[in-house]
């Protein structure tokens, strides 16, 4: 049995299945212990523990200590070199720049400096930082710097994230957001691990621990420790993840999870989720790849209120709806009084809706079909600004496809918890017609549990210079002058299949070249070389067990 769990900033949701079947689900609120919830829930779903081969989750832990600014003092050490200057990168005063610069081919032209270093460490202990990102411009083709930095620093910092290890692609501000983020949660997600595996075992539960990425891809639970930022936005793709699942189409769909505080908007094109190779967090963009997904502030407990005589939903939500024993009215409380939601007191919910109906001068019934097609309505005009901005850049599918035509929905796809109960309110908004999968309250659990184990690596060659690196895999290794793009692919399997462990992969993984480059180097009129580009990636999707079942 596999056993799927999202962590939402409302709710945390379980799902048990066994084969194709969901055999037990379970929802309960999310409190301020993210361990308590996951234990919660399962002892919610009521199972046999011990028959879990695997165990997947997905939580909003990095996420909100990002965007909340909820993380330890953190610092960078960078190195860049002629160009911008980097302070325009800093986000604090914890930054420091040193010498050392690379060019674009990863030549070095100007040394690293340890007394530098040692200047920068003793300073930022001195602040009592624990934790340090490293990044030098252009680490991607030669990372020496950053290794020789690591070295001089080791021993005097807890957790430390080097920049050529996040990713191999190529943007020197985005990798020092990434590498900043990484290291700042590094301590708060080491710590949950640590619990939720000890409450696991305490469970009886001693099924592999995945978390998900906001790839809509899985790692071990190793893997996660060191690289947390790759959990950011992770509960948006586990809903995309879970829709796919159920889909079962090549068509093009609008996705709306709507969810108690927030409404996630997400598409499938062509049976495919939308990928972002650098998705934004707490306002900064970085080197993260994820899903193409948008979130909205209205959900089904929004607060709900009067602002200068004109109805007002959301952006917050200050607890359940007051059918359910809240103090504030919500959408879900104008549900309860229409009769669409058939849960909790509805004589609270009539009496909270009562208390804005009266300065309105409105009937109670009129203010909540008022409330409801409001949130319908909010939630469309969001969705249509999201295929505007689609149709307004290139979009890559998870297999890193460009799709070039227009992205037009043939149809809505409604999950999450108000779902069954809002589809008649949000089908007379949209055009395209829309449908509600089975147990859609689930989805989001659903996804996490299917979502197949992803990795990525890049490989770059300079034959001219004989170097061959491999930055996320901190490789660096001689090639051969004569070296062509199906050597490097070929290089590129073995070492992703020599490295199962570290990439927190998944044994006998399918592999696709997704990027491949060749650029010859003319000096006079004869070549001197060639400067090679693979980037390769496990195949996103759901797993064989459930789709081959399909």
């Amino acid at each position: 049995m596999i056993l799927g769990i999202d962590v939402g900033g409302t709710r945390t949701d379980a799902v048990c299945i066994a084969g194709r079947e969901i055999v037990a689900s379970a929802k309960v609120l999310t409190g301020s212990d993210l361990v308590e919830s996951i234990i919660g829930v399962i002892s919610a779903l009521a199972i046999d523990c011990r028959q879990l081969s695997r165990v997947v989750l997905s939580t909003t832990l990095s996420t909100n200590a990002i965007v909340e600014s909820k993380y330890p003092r953190t610092g960078m050490i960078v190195s860049a070199g002629p160009g911008i200057d980097p302070h325009h990168f800093f986000l604090s005063d914890d930054f420091y720049l040193v010498s050392g610069a690379m060019d674009h081919r990863g030549r070095e032209f100007e040394t690293c400096r340890p007394a530098e270093v040692a200047a920068v460490v003793a300073e930022l202990k001195q602040k009592s930082v624990t934790g340090v990102g490293v990044v030098s411009k252009f680490c991607t083709r030669n990372h020496a710097h950053e290794s020789q930095i690591h070295e001089l620093i080791k021993s005097d910092f807890d957790y430390i994230s080097l920049g050529h290890l996040m990713s191999g692609s190529r943007n020197f501000p985005r990798r020092i957001n990434t590498a900043y983020y990484n290291t700042a949660v590094m301590p708060l997600q080491e710590r949950f691990v640590g619990s939720v595996k000890k409450a696991l075992m305490e469970l009886g539960i001693n099924a592999n621990l995945r978390f998900l990425k906001a790839d809509g891809g899985t790692y071990m639970d190793a893997a996660a420790e060191r690289l947390p930022v790759e959990t950011i936005m992770s509960g948006p793709a586990a809903s995309m993840m879970g829709t796919l699942a159920r889909a079962n189409s090549r068509e093009t769909v609008l996705v709306l999870d709507v969810g108690g505080t927030t409404t996630d908007i997400g598409a499938l094109v062509d049976g495919a989720p939308l990928l972002e190779k650098g998705i934004s967090v707490g306002g900064r963009k970085t080197l993260v790849r994820g899903l193409n997904t948008r979130s909205v502030g209205i959900g089904g407990d929004s607060v709900v209120a009067v602002v200068d005589g004109e109805l007002k939903i959301g952006p917050r939500r200050e607890g359940p709806p007051v059918c359910l024993g809240g103090k504030l009215p919500t959408p879900m409380d104008a549900l309860r009084v229409l009769g669409d939601f058939g849960e909790g007191d509805a004589a609270a919910a009539y009496q909270a809706l009562a208390g804005l109906a009266a300065p309105l001068k409105r009937e109670v019934d009129e203010l909540a079909r008022e409330i409801v097609r409001l949130t319908a309505s909010s939630i469309h005009a969001a969705a249509r600004r999201y295929i505007d901005e689609l149709n307004a850049q290139p979009v890559y599918t998870i297999h890193e496809l460009l799709h070039a035509e227009p992205v037009r929905p043939a149809k809505v796809i409604l999950v999450g918890g108000p779902a069954s109960y809002l589809q008649k309110y949000v089908a007379a908004a949209f055009v395209e017609p829309v449908e509600v999968p089975e147990r859609p309250e689930v989805t989001n659990a659903l996804g996490a549990a299917l979502a197949r184990t992803t990795g990525q690596i890049t490989l770059l060659a300079d034959t001219q210079l004989g170097r061959l690196t491999c930055p996320e895999l901190d490789l660096v290794m001689p090639v051969d002058r004569y070296c062509t793009l199906e050597d490097l692919k070929k290089m590129g399997i073995e070492a992703l299949n020599r490295n199962i462990a570290v990439l927190g992969l998944s044994p006998n993984a399918q592999f696709d070249v997704v990027e491949e480059h060749s650029f010859n180097m003319v000096r006079g009129f004869s070549s001197t070389g060639k400067l090679l580009r693979v980037k390769i990636q496990t195949r996103p999707g759901i797993i064989r067990e459930w789709s081959q079942s399909c």
